[in-house]
């Protein structure tokens, strides 16, 4: 190949690249028109009004109300050294499958630590 064959190949693809090339025009970063049938005082009263109503909620996500607990700290402790005395508190990335016999172990552990705590109030 000679210097004019590269050159030209060189110049013909410099060439297709800016001419596929799209610039944005201004209009493109120009905002759009924008009109309301409502004040800016009477979106403010709606949205007082919604939150009042608990139609909004604050934040991200959804709503989640608030719940007692059905166990005593004693049962969650109970069970999770339980849990952890059979292996099934996973760590990184492994997957731990629990059989039927182990949730029945944890649960039971629960229970009695629920029992103990009975007997102590006594």
């Amino acid at each position: 190949m000679n210097l004019k064959t590269i050159a030209f190949a060189a110049l013909a693809t410099i060439a297709a690249g800016t001419a596929a090339a799209q610039e944005a025009g201004p209009e493109y970063f120009l905002p759009q028109a924008f009109a309301s049938d409502v004040s800016r005082a009477e979106v403010v009263q709606a949205t007082l009004q919604a939150r009042a109503a608990g139609q909004i909620v604050d934040g991200e996500g959804s709503y989640v109300a608030p719940s007692r607990s059905v166990v005593t700290r004693a049962q969650v402790l109970a069970e999770a050294a339980e849990a952890r005395r059979l292996g099934l508190i996973a760590h990184g990335e492994a997957t731990v499958i629990p059989t039927a016999e182990q949730l029945a172990q944890v649960a039971a552990a629960g229970e009695r630590a629920a029992a103990a705590a009975v007997v102590a109030s006594r």
